[in-house]
């Protein structure tokens, strides 16, 4: 890997079409039978630029869809060339709903969008819920009025509050491990908070409001998502059901007694709980997203699928039963 040769391109590529096909900076890799399908998901467009190192990626695919995780509106008019590559897919998938609104007005191929999905075998707490030892779960970014009301509200009430002592971008020893922590994390938790995506960073997002993957993760994992309810159509389509997100200000000196109003009324909690994690069993596990690709590209389910289809089914039935018990 040469890191100035893809510095350089990373550069070029973004603003001249035809530097996309400078050497990306690593091994090439030719592409020696044909393939239904050719899927690539990426972070961020500037991923684009290792598409070079994968040679007659296009020609020897009947189908090409790229799935965009991560693209601000504001990026759109930094990189055009990265932009106009996007027209040598056969589909785009972006989940920020406003920039797909805009792709589709200057791509000349079809833009969908679709929200991130989950792996529920893996956040799903059943068939072993674990004791949610965490009373308050706080990842990334908080506002300091609402850190500092969760803290005296922890001390008065004697729960336990967790949250991010670093700042910034710390190494990594082991991301299995790191993901694995997180979701167990995620599992014990009774409350867990989100808002909208890059909510400090405004000169990134600028005035667009997007949801991100948190919300799926926490109310996956079964916790009581606390944080933005956004008002648009994408966010009531798939997470309209009720109390999926429990409206909490961003700058709330107040949490406290949201949290204490919440824990009168343990039968809600739990109907709450449960009914996140079986909304989200079924309708946003990675099957879910990989059949509406599948879809796009014309090519029929795999039997492995009907069998997760399954393995999900079950969970849901537990997930089902307990929310009687609960309600018993």
């Amino acid at each position: 890997m040469s890191w100035p040769l893809i510095k350089a391109k990373r550069y070029l590529s973004a603003r001249v079409g035809k530097a996309l096909q400078l050497p990306s900076g690593l091994k090439s890799v030719e592409f020696s039978q044909d393939y239904d399908l050719f899927f690539y998901s990426i972070a961020h467009l500037e991923d684009l630029h290792f598409l070079s190192s994968l040679k007659g990626w296009r020609t020897r695919s009947s189908k090409a869809i790229c799935w965009i995780q991560e693209l601000w509106l504001q990026r759109l008019d930094q990189i055009p060339a990265l932009v106009d590559q996007l027209n040598t897919f056969d589909h785009v998938i972006c989940s920020f709903v406003e920039t797909a609104q805009v792709l589709r007005e200057r791509l000349n191929v079809p833009v969908l969008y679709l929200p991130w999905g989950v792996d529920m075998m893996r956040f799903c707490p059943y068939p072993n819920p674990p004791h949610r030892a965490i009373d308050m779960l706080s990842i990334g970014v908080g506002h300091a009025n609402t850190h500092k009301a969760l803290i005296d509200f922890a001390d008065k009430t004697g729960t336990f509050y967790s949250y991010e002592t670093i700042s910034g971008r710390a190494i990594m020893q082991d991301y299995r491990a790191h993901r694995d922590n997180y979701i167990g994390q995620l599992k014990r938790a009774k409350y867990f908070f989100s808002y909208i995506a890059k909510v400090e960073r405004t000169e990134e997002r600028g005035r667009q409001v997007e949801f991100g993957l948190r919300y799926l993760e926490g109310l996956a994992a079964g916790a009581v998502v606390l944080g933005n309810h956004i008002d648009s159509d994408a966010f009531r389509k798939h997470l309209g059901w009720e109390d999926a997100v429990i409206e909490t200000p961003y700058d709330c000196p107040n949490i406290g007694d949201i949290i204490a109003a919440l824990e009168k009324d343990p039968k809600r909690l739990a109907k709450i709980r449960q009914r996140n994690i079986t909304q989200c069993l079924k309708h946003h596990d990675h099957l879910n997203r990989w059949e509406k690709v599948l879809e796009l590209a014309g090519l029929p389910t795999h039997p492995k699928l009907e069998a997760r289809r399954a393995a999900l089914a079950e969970r849901v039935k537990m997930a089902e039963q307990t929310k009687e018990k609960a309600t018993t």
